[in-house]
């Protein structure tokens, strides 16, 4: 009668150690990203990927044109990708950016798009006819060619073919 209940809580043992070890061994961490930088370039690094990824990409769901390039690489044996893109001409609003591993894990984030262009003045303005006024932009787009200066409020304030604007290619300098 002793081997019969010694046998029996072997095998409970046993059974109970191998549901235990089965759970610990199917637990894995959710894919995650999350974003830094400010301006056009943005950066990223992730954690949770599965190990055998080798390679990632970078796209949003919910629009084409919010990434204009972008990089992608994965730490070998790892699961950890980082790379970094540069914002596209898009409106300001919220963009869904998702890194996806080759094994088809993947991981979302939001980035929030602004504007953020600027516009000082190098000049004293005199309010009188024929005034000249240089003008400075900085942090446009650096994938704009082309620029042009105008006045909303008051369309007359430019005489006609007295403002060219020129930006310096790559920089989002007009």
């Amino acid at each position: 009668m002793i081997t019969l209940k010694l046998n029996k809580t072997m095998l409970v043992c046993t059974l109970v150690m191998f549901i235990a070890n089965s759970a610990i061994a199917t637990v894995q961490s959710e894919p995650m990203i999350s974003l830094s930088g400010s301006g056009h370039n943005i950066s990223f690094s992730g954690a949770g990927f599965l190990p055998t990824d080798s390679t990632c990409n970078v796209s949003s769901p919910s629009s084409v044109g919010v990434i204009l390039s972008s990089a992608c690489v994965v730490q070998a044996g790892t699961g950890t990708p980082y790379g970094g893109f540069t914002v596209g001409n898009v409106s300001p609003g919220s963009y869904v950016i998702q890194v996806t591993g080759n094994y088809g894990d993947f991981a979302q984030a939001i980035v929030e798009v602004n504007g953020g262009s600027s516009l000082s003045s190098s000049g004293h303005v005199t309010n009188q006819a024929g005034s000249r006024v240089s003008i400075q932009a900085t942090g446009l787009l650096p994938t704009d060619t082309t620029c042009e200066l105008s006045s909303p409020s008051s369309p007359n304030v430019i005489f006609p073919g007295t403002a060219p604007c020129v930006i310096q290619s790559g920089t989002g300098v007009a």
